[in-house]
């Protein structure tokens, strides 16, 4: 029989740690994107933020249960970012549709690589998930 209050509390705590990924992960893409500092830590600052960029979609992926979860929050992050910026610096009055298309195809390639980077982790996490359920 399955402890239903230790499944739970796991997957509080993995939920809440999936909350607190996808933010740093969104910290990570704004720093980069809009050139802010976040944390003073000199001239490593911008090669730390490139890595987190690459590292926490996979992590991400790691700890999701599935992989629609994976990719979805992984892209939230930008996803919000393009949609923020949309509204505050390009307001819809001025652009038209042909400007759509050029804003899509700028974000685009990023939103592809994070939404791969997490699938990745997934896949990861279910060759493992899959060889520790084979040997017990």
């Amino acid at each position: 029989m399955v402890n239903t209050a230790a499944v739970g509390r796991n997957d509080v705590i993995r939920l809440v740690a999936l909350g607190l990924l996808v933010i740093l992960e969104g910290f990570a893409v704004v720093s980069t994107v809009l050139n802010i500092v976040f944390v003073p830590l000199g001239p490593a600052y911008p090669n730390i933020a490139s890595v987190t960029i690459l590292i926490l979609p996979v992590i991400i992926g790691l700890i999701s249960g599935r992989v629609e979860v994976a990719v979805a929050l992984t892209v939230l992050p930008f996803f919000v970012l393009a949609v923020v910026y949309t509204a505050v610096y390009a307001p819809v009055w001025n652009i038209d549709l042909f400007q759509l298309g050029v804003l899509a195809e700028r974000v685009a390639g990023a939103m592809f690589l994070l939404g791969g980077l997490g699938a990745f982790g997934w896949m990861i996490h279910r060759i493992f998930n899959r060889g520790a359920q084979r040997g017990a």
